[in-house]
């Protein structure tokens, strides 16, 4: 008897905990419905009735618009792996001249704040603002120095920033991000940019637990919030405020722009400002790029065009526990500290405002129904084996709650249909796809990171401390990775106004029937040097680039032998202060800076130069009778003193004899800029 009762209770109570779960998930679902209902109709009413009205903002208006003033604040605690690569990389890429960058560090990171002053090295329009107090305090603190350090920095240099932009410091900024701030400011007060994780291997499921997230709500529910509510969350990344905006926070708050109290400074500065006039917009923009992708059928690539979104993108976590980690940071500080905030005047805020807060109880509810899902599976195993006793099902079929869940299923299934809708759209249909597996395990580290939350929410409110900043360590994407995110070569090109439209347009019309780089096609046009080619990509890939004068000191040219140099594609160039100045053969990969300074035993650092250059200095710089050439007058320079020759031709000879190794004066004959008669007419001066 004994037996049965507690059978009978345990069964009870999972008949309780389904019926409420179905609720619970009902009403959730019923809302997420909701959601579609706004996004879809919005989309098909655009596509149907607005589309003529709605034109795309041309490059050519963004590049009309004068360029304002813009600071971009960056706080950094614990950052000097990717610090220096982050700041060289934004100040590189912005198509985009007149703003600055101010990082945030702490008086106890030195290693931070010295990567940093590396990048200020190269960029000097990259400031570092120390914090009074050692860190980590937390990120809205960070904030509020560096905003405080803009103001001294304004009064100093007597300029007024138009816009402030707040990205973290393992953001990939767009190329165009400032260009739209700039045409949209200060019309605009608070621009909200996407935010999409960096693309991944299928197999990296956590981090494909992101990509899923970020893909459905900052293409669908951040566009219902900007047309239902009254204001907009901050991602704390790619988020734009106008100079009035930032004033105006600092007028409520005693300069105190972000709450120090919350670990989501940025959620919370997007519903302080439900309270102020001015238009909030999500930005959605999308610009065309060719990228070469693997065939179907078949081997090798092919090249495509495709749709980027104008976003920030950055590495998401991989580990499990750093996920953990970092989604507990914003449940605590959206879904338990943003009561605080209380609710809002606007019905639309208000709604908004209870979903976030409700994933506090749906994350632990899946969890609960998936317990549920293993007593169901359990019953009717222990049924098919055992025949004398059998288990009831939780609900029958013909009772109403049965039908109720139906329609749960029913809603799940379309939340799965849009999840890999929204996914494919921005990534692949593949990642789509993956998106199945993936939900699954979100909706476990969603559970983990809510209590985890919950701990810590209890912890500080018994202690009465803020809770730590407990951010998550970050990485820096591959080389390869970057490329796409970079300004595109033809682009800077155009803008060092190196080739014409027409030029371009035929390179690119040969590439997409035959294939290869741009740099190659242009070249084997005869429109650029390969030495054009090295310039600029260097520029894009945040580098140094060199054309080689053989005729150096042998001192310096024998800090590396000549088998050492062949075999590795570099040349030594000089001497700055500890480091050694290699150039290194563009595009040949090889050792890294910390790699080759540990064989050479000598700290290193590259400068990029052609095929060309490397192969000609090598034969020239360490040939027997170097010293000599060193000595001599050179003709170059003497023809050019002497008003025969242009510093333009000079460079194109030069260039010329790298390639062919005839003597300069043959070249420049060969090449029409001088003729023999001249040549010999100079050679006997100068040797009387």
């Amino acid at each position: 008897m004994e037996t049965f009762d507690l059978g009978y209770s345990v069964w009870y109570a999972f008949r309780l905990l389904f019926i409420g779960l179905v609720f619970v998930f009902l009403i959730s679902g019923i809302d997420d419905l909701f959601m579609d209902l706004v996004h879809y109709t919005r989309l098909i009413y655009r596509r149907l009735f607005r589309r003529k009205l709605i034109t795309p903002v041309t490059r050519e208006q963004l590049l009309a618009t004068p360029e304002k003033p813009i600071a971009i604040m960056i706080p950094a605690w614990d950052e000097s792996n990717i610090i220096q690569r982050m700041l060289l990389n934004t100040a590189g890429a912005l198509d985009y001249k007149n703003f600055h960058i101010f990082v945030g560090v702490y008086p106890n990171d030195e290693a931070t704040a010295h990567e940093a002053q590396k990048a200020r090295e190269v960029f000097p329009n990259i400031e570092i603002i120390t914090t009074p107090a050692d860190g980590p305090t937390n990120k809205a603190d960070c904030l509020n120095w560096i905003y405080q350090g803009i103001l001294i920095f304004e009064k100093k240099h007597a300029i007024r920033f138009e816009a402030f932009v707040m990205q973290d410091a393992e953001d990939i900024v767009h190329p165009l991000w400032l260009r739209f701030i700039n045409h949209l400011m200060p019309r605009v007060d608070f621009i909200q940019l996407p935010v999409f994780p960096l693309d991944g291997p299928l197999h990296h499921l956590i981090a494909g637990v992101y990509r899923d997230e970020f893909a459905e709500n900052h293409t669908k529910d951040m566009r219902a919030r900007e047309v239902l509510a009254d204001s907009l969350p901050s991602a704390g990344v790619g988020t734009a405020l106008s100079r009035q905006t930032i004033e105006w926070l600092a007028g409520r708050r005693n300069n105190q722009i972000f709450d120090i109290k919350s670990l989501t400074e940025d959620y919370l500065l997007g519903i302080l400002l439900n309270k102020m006039p001015g238009k909030k917009i999500f930005l959605q923009q999308w610009v065309q790029f060719r990228q070469q992708r693997r065939r179907w059928f078949g081997r090798g690539e092919k090249e495509v065009i495709v749709q980027q979104p104008v976003a920030t993108r950055e590495y998401f976590p991989n580990e499990f526990i750093s996920a953990v980690r970092q989604k507990s940071r914003w449940i605590l500080g959206i879904s338990l500290q943003g009561w605080s905030a209380g609710w809002t005047k606007s019905l639309g805020s208000n709604y908004f405002l209870y979903r976030d807060r409700k994933a506090l109880i749906t994350n632990l509810a899946v969890m609960l129904g998936y317990v549920v899902v293993a007593y169901w599976a359990g019953t009717i195993t222990y049924n098919a084996f055992n025949t004398d006793g059998q288990i009831p099902p939780l609900v029958e079929v013909h009772e109403p709650i049965f039908k109720i869940a139906m329609v749960v299923i029913g809603i799940f299934a379309w939340r799965i249909l849009n999840r890999i809708y929204a996914t494919s759209r921005i990534y692949s249909i593949p990642e789509g796809l993956m998106a199945v597996p993936r939900l699954f395990v979100g909706n476990f580290v969603n559970f983990c990171a809510t209590v985890l939350a919950i701990q810590r929410f209890i912890k500080a409110k018994i202690s009465g401390k803020v809770p730590e900043w407990g951010k998550t360590s970050h990485a820096w994407p591959s080389e390869e990775q970057m490329r796409q995110y970079r300004r595109k070569l033809g682009d800077l090109l155009l803008e060092r106004r190196m080739v014409t439209t027409d030029q371009l347009d035929q390179a690119l019309a040969i590439q997409r029937e035959k294939g290869g780089k741009l740099g190659q096609i242009l070249v084997d046009l005869d429109v650029l040097w390969e030495e054009d080619i090295v310039q600029v990509v260097a520029e894009q890939e945040n580098q140094q680039a060199v054309e080689i004068d053989p005729h150096i000191n042998r001192n310096v040219v024998e800090l590396v032998p000549r088998a050492f140099a062949e075999e590795h594609r570099v040349y030594p160039l000089a001497i700055e202060g500890d480091r050694l100045i290699l150039a290194k053969e563009i595009g040949k990969g090889g050792l890294s800076e910390d790699g080759m300074s540990q064989l050479l035993q000598q700290k290193v650092a590259f400068r990029l130069a052609t095929g060309a250059d490397i192969d000609f200095a090598i034969r020239r710089g360490y040939a027997p009778g170097h010293d000599s050439q060193v000595q001599s007058e050179r003709l170059g320079q003497q023809l050019l003193e002497d008003g025969l020759l242009t510093e333009e031709q000079l460079r194109d000879a030069l260039r010329q004899q790298k390639r062919t190794d005839e003597r300069l004066g043959d070249v420049l004959v060969s090449m029409d800029t001088i003729t023999s008669e001249q040549l010999e007419t100079f050679l006997r001066s100068r040797n009387e």
